[in-house]
């Protein structure tokens, strides 16, 4: 078995036609799985922006169902209030009550980089004057 298979592997050496033949299928693979690769990270790219757009396109919808709309008091003044309740969630929330959209911009972001409440309470005081 050996000797059989020492003979072929000579024979392909000497054998240019074999060996050019062997490259180019060796080649087109490479190619092709290369250009599956590319497909599929192209659909993939594809498929996450139409995803994206779709899950916006219904945020934005489900948002005017509840009557929030972009940039409005009420849907502003709703995730504040959300939000300080989860992060201070024995605090007295009547202060966030009838503030203007700049105000609770203010106090969004002192609550996203995690103010503390005196922090919070002192802003709203400052804000309101």
């Amino acid at each position: 078995v050996v000797d059989i298979m020492e003979k072929k592997a000579d024979d392909f050496n000497e054998d240019m036609i074999l060996q050019d033949m062997a490259f180019n299928r060796d080649l087109n693979k490479r190619a092709r799985q290369a250009r599956m690769k590319r497909e599929r990270d192209e659909g993939k790219e594809e498929g996450l922006q139409e995803g994206l757009a779709e899950g916006k396109k219904l945020g934005l919808t489900e948002g005017k169902k509840l009557g929030l709309t972009e940039g409005t008091k009420f849907g502003k003044r709703d995730f504040v209030l959300k939000l300080f309740i989860k992060t201070y969630p024995q605090a007295e929330t009547g202060f966030l009550e009838n503030l203007s959209v700049e105000q609770y911009e203010k106090i969004f972001d002192l609550l996203i980089e995690k103010a503390s409440l005196e922090k919070i309470y002192e802003a709203a005081d400052c804000i309101k004057e």
